[in-house]
């Protein structure tokens, strides 16, 4: 694992310490979901299909089937956003006694707090809807039209007498709708909100302005985060805060998230772990040509014969940076990596111009792409990160001038 990973220039240690004990678990998944691709998981039995509708014991409700109307149902979507939802979930009413006479009921929805910071100004019924199968009819169908903020109530009402009515509560777990990543050194965010790509100028010195890049931040790779938690002293109850509020507007730099009643995918969580702690998984896709690259690199700086694979050159992933070569040599000494013995300028020049030429040969093609899937206990979300030099700074640079040094007799 790359210790630039875990460095927080920013935060004195020991407000540091207390807060990195919280996000320990999570920082090493990101980790493996973010610079290794390597999945780790393949030989773990496959989970279960994630149900978009539960009710409030976790047992999936499915479109086209009948269910007697619970206490309680979690949405983790939208009908617009899944089509097994589009459907609706159809519930059914019981009238008792079975003798009754009348049993027509109303059906209608409400915020159950309607005066709430979030519900204020907003209708319940452009969140969630229920049709009747037909006038007064014991059976109705409940969609979910967009993510709400409050929880909503489904009331069904005996028309021949109004004290007879039955309740059940609608919760919505939080969704991940976007992330970003962010470059603690450079202090923004290098993949934006909305964006796919990150591309980045291409800065290549000569061998002595390289050697002095390495330490001084002129040149970097790595150093981005899919979450980074600032400067935080912890409270007693902020350490046991089971949502980790704390953390929020930290999380806030890379996350976004649907409007919730039920704080899913947390990306801190406290120190017992929570379930609905997220887990992060990614695969990793370099081009054949530039893998054959690294793996010369990475033979000719070991000054060996010795031909290695890319998955030991690429124990913690391709960390994109702004210098091909510091991504190579940042691969090569990052912790467990193969490492270098030999490094010169006719080392550095060599493979600076085959990076270069491959860069121009092929402008619009990634270096590196990462598919990422972070999954809570009610919903998934895919992002698709790549990264590419910008190919106008792909140039390669005058290093010197020299002259024949040999005595010129006319």
């Amino acid at each position: 694992m790359n210790n630039e990973l875990f460095k927080h220039e920013k935060s004195d240690t020991i407000k540091w310490i207390i807060a990195f004990t919280l996000i320990i678990a999570l920082i090493v998944g990101v980790v493996a979901a973010i610079f290794i691709g390597i999945d780790n998981r393949k030989d773990e039995q496959p989970q279960d299909e994630q149900a978009v509708v539960t009710d409030g014991d976790g047992n999936a409700m499915e479109s086209g089937k009948v269910y007697a109307m619970p206490a309680n149902m979690v949405f983790a979507t939208t009908a617009a956003e899944e089509s097994t939802a589009a459907e609706g979930i159809t519930l059914q009413a019981t009238i008792t006694p079975e003798t009754a006479d009348n049993k027509a009921v109303d059906w209608g929805v409400s915020f159950v707090n309607p005066s709430s910071a979030w519900a204020s100004g907003k209708t319940a019924s452009d969140y969630i809807t229920v049709t009747p199968e037909s006038d007064g009819a014991l059976t109705a169908t409940v969609n979910c039209l967009k993510a709400f903020g409050e929880q909503i109530k489904i009331t069904v009402t005996s028309r021949a007498n109004a004290y007879a009515k039955a309740e059940c509560i609608l919760d919505y777990a939080r969704r991940i709708v976007d992330t970003a990543l962010y470059h603690e050194e450079l202090d923004k965010n290098i993949l934006e909100f909305g964006s796919d790509e990150v591309l980045i100028d291409m800065v290549v010195p000569d061998f002595e302005g390289f050697k002095s890049g390495m330490s001084d931040g002129t040149l970097w790779a790595g150093g981005y985060y899919q979450m980074f938690i600032g400067d935080h002293q912890l409270t007693p109850e902020d350490e046991n805060d089971p949502l980790s509020e704390w953390a929020d507007e930290d999380v806030s730099r890379t996350y976004k998230f649907s409007d919730y009643t039920i704080k899913d995918c947390m990306p801190v969580v406290p120190v017992g772990g929570s379930e609905y702690g997220l887990n992060i998984e990614s695969e990793m896709n370099v081009p054949q040509e530039l893998i054959n690259i690294f793996i010369d690199f990475a033979i000719e700086a070991n000054g060996s014969e010795r031909v290695f694979t890319f998955q030991e050159i690429a124990k913690n992933g391709v960390v994109f940076g702004n210098n091909p070569i510091m991504i190579a040599v940042e691969m090569l000494s990052s912790y467990q990596g193969v490492g270098m013995s030999v490094f010169t300028e006719e080392l550095y020049e060599k493979y600076t111009k085959e990076f270069i030429d491959w860069i121009k040969a092929n402008p619009d093609t990634p270096f590196v792409e990462y598919t990422v899937t972070f999954t809570g206990k009610y919903s998934s979300f895919t992002r698709h990160y790549s990264f590419r030099f910008n190919p106008e700074t792909a140039v390669m640079p005058v290093f010197g001038v020299s002259l024949d040094k040999g005595t010129l007799v006319i």
